[in-house]
């Protein structure tokens, strides 16, 4: 397990929401990139326990690929979550510039392990709907998530 990351801890049954929050809809996908595969895994694993649905990209040229994919199906993912540093492959920012060519509607949110106030800012102002500091458990994931989809 990746320090710091809860998902036994604070992870619910799949199909259930968190104590207090109602369940997210079955339907509401999401592209999730990390170059992390441990990361990957975990946080697909989160998303699938709040009863989202998820598909993983390993770095922003395999993210554009899927979320092509997914317009050209006329269903593109409710929100992308991408990590900002990405070792040997387009990182979120250069990726989010791309996606926004591709659709300029597209749902972002940002991931990062540098956690700060001024990171957070930077990056939401210029169009990233929210900010998901790492390590995270499975309501800071979801918390990012409603936010961005402003629910």
């Amino acid at each position: 397990m990746i320090p710091g990351m809860q998902a036994a801890a604070g992870a619910t049954e799949p199909g259930r929401a968190a104590a207090g929050q109602e369940a997210a809809p079955a339907a509401t996908r999401i592209l999730f990139m990390d170059d992390d595969a441990q990361i990957r895994t975990l946080t697909k694993d989160m998303l699938e326990g709040l009863d989202y649905r998820c598909d993983l990209a390993r770095d922003g040229t395999e993210a554009l690929q899927l979320y092509q994919g997914s317009l050209r199906f006329g269903r593109p993912y409710d929100a992308v979550i991408m990590d900002l540093t990405i070792i040997g492959g387009m990182g979120g920012q250069e990726t989010f510039h791309e996606l926004r060519k591709l659709h300029p509607a597209v749902c972002a949110i940002i991931a990062s392990g540098y956690d700060t106030a001024a990171l957070a800012r930077q990056f939401i102002g210029p169009g990233y709907r929210s900010y998901l500091s790492k390590p995270y458990r499975p309501a800071d994931l979801d918390r990012a998530i409603r936010q961005a989809l402003g629910k």
